[in-house]
């Protein structure tokens, strides 16, 4: 399954291209092509990130009981939200990275246009989706 996910995502928009698929069709397999190329990576981005915010969390936990200052639910509240962040940008960036290629794929040549696309959407997918949470519930992510 992990080489499945692992293949080569701008070959196979190329191969996509040559076979006179509608531009709809066209569009959305190149996007869930590249949604399960670029599953992995996402995943590992947020399992690591994720690790290090429950290292961060413990780590202030132990340094701060000689100082009894930290509030056990708070801390955990504050790791839970950051978790969620995580989830939430990361997320964005799988889903908006799997538009973007679609899109750049139909727009530009196939290989080129895939990558453009999964590039711009990967980094703007996180900071629109913060953006609009901030604005809509006054949460900072």
């Amino acid at each position: 399954m992990a080489w499945k996910l692992l293949k080569d995502v701008p070959k196979s928009a190329v191969r996509k291209s040559q076979r006179g698929l509608p531009t709809t069709v066209y569009f959305f397999r190149v996007s869930r092509t590249t949604f399960r190329g670029h599953l992995l990576g996402v995943v590992a981005a947020a399992l690591v990130q994720t690790g290090i915010e429950i290292y961060r969390c413990f780590c202030r936990k132990t340094n701060s009981e000689e100082s009894d200052e930290v509030n056990l639910t708070e801390q955990t509240k504050l790791l839970g939200k950051k978790i969620s962040g995580i989830t939430i940008r990361c997320g964005a960036s799988l889903i908006f990275a799997s538009i973007g290629a679609g899109i750049g794929a139909v727009l530009f040549r196939p290989s080129v246009g895939q990558w453009i696309g999964c590039a711009a959407g990967d980094l703007a997918g996180p900071i629109i989706v913060s953006v609009c949470l901030e604005k809509t519930f006054h949460v900072n992510l």
